[in-house]
């Protein structure tokens, strides 16, 4: 299986949200803690992925530019990857390197030994976002089922 199918094979409907109304990066942040820990049944608390998140952004922001954030980190309280993907709104101040507002978040969550498997998830949400058109359509998308269909039909093409 190629990465980019392991992107799609880790991606679950629940953990989407189309069209968030979140107003900063700390919002931002919250509300993808929230999506990561959907369906994980473990004593972790969103309030310890929220900071594992933020600390990862005191290392260097995640903003990866065009719009794009990809805030990650890995933990100990998972045994495969766990991704989760906003569309907002109204673009976010997040303070990225190209200052351009970010309307897209990809958040992942890996565990503490899958080094590989979080570089080919992080490499492979980059190349699917540096596509304008793919960027455009993704963030336009009005359901969690559409995000699903394009990412899939993105990855096997």
């Amino acid at each position: 299986m190629n990465s980019t199918n392991f992107l799609f094979a880790s991606l679950d409907r629940e953990r989407i949200q189309v069209q968030s109304e979140v107003s900063s990066s700390k919002r931002l942040l919250q509300a993808m803690s929230h999506l990561l820990m959907t369906g994980l049944d473990e004593e972790a608390k969103e309030k310890d992925v929220y900071h594992l998140l933020l600390e990862r952004e005191k290392i260097g922001n995640t903003g990866v530019g065009n719009g794009v954030a990809i805030p990650h980190s890995r933990c100990d309280f998972t045994d495969e990857a766990v991704v989760a993907i906003m569309t907002m709104e109204n673009a976010v101040d997040y303070d990225s390197l190209d200052k351009q507002p970010v309307d897209i978040a990809f958040g992942l969550l890996v565990p503490t030994e899958a080094t590989q498997n979080h570089l080919n998830l992080l490499a492979d949400i980059a190349k699917l976002m540096s596509n304008d058109s793919h960027k455009k359509t993704l963030a336009s998308a009005k359901t969690s089922d559409e995000v699903l269909n394009l990412i899939n039909h993105w990855t096997t093409t």
